[in-house]
């Protein structure tokens, strides 16, 4: 996982399929889209100068992109641990999380939830 660009994955974080890619090599960076949009919200024109120097990580959020909506309600709380289940899924160590409009609140609740991640 340290090629510059990478497609789209699943990966099974706490029984549940997620779809992330990962982009270039460096200190973890994981990037939070906002409400109802996918990790390829992000643009290459952000994550590719970002990838020169972190592995950032972007993910579907269950119900958007290739990840399956499930039968849970939706909260930023289980946003949140979803994300913190895909950080340990690719074994990653503590990362920097950037996070835009609700993906804002998914980072605090990542912060509360797992402060040490």
């Amino acid at each position: 996982m340290t090629s510059k660009s990478s497609p789209v994955e699943l990966i099974e974080v706490g029984g549940r399929p997620i779809a992330f890619a990962v982009h270039g090599a460096g200190v973890p960076l994981l990037l939070v889209a906002g409400t109802g949009y996918p990790g390829a919200t992000w643009p290459p024109e952000l994550i590719e100068p970002l990838a020169a120097r972190h592995l950032v990580v972007t993910f579907d959020h269950r119900g958007t992109g290739a990840t399956p909506a499930g039968s849970e309600p939706f909260s930023t709380a289980v946003f949140a641990a979803d994300a913190l289940g895909l950080l340990d899924a690719l074994a990653l160590p503590a990362a920097h999380v950037v996070g835009h409009s609700m993906g804002g609140r998914v980072a605090q609740w990542m912060a509360l939830q797992r402060p040490d991640r």
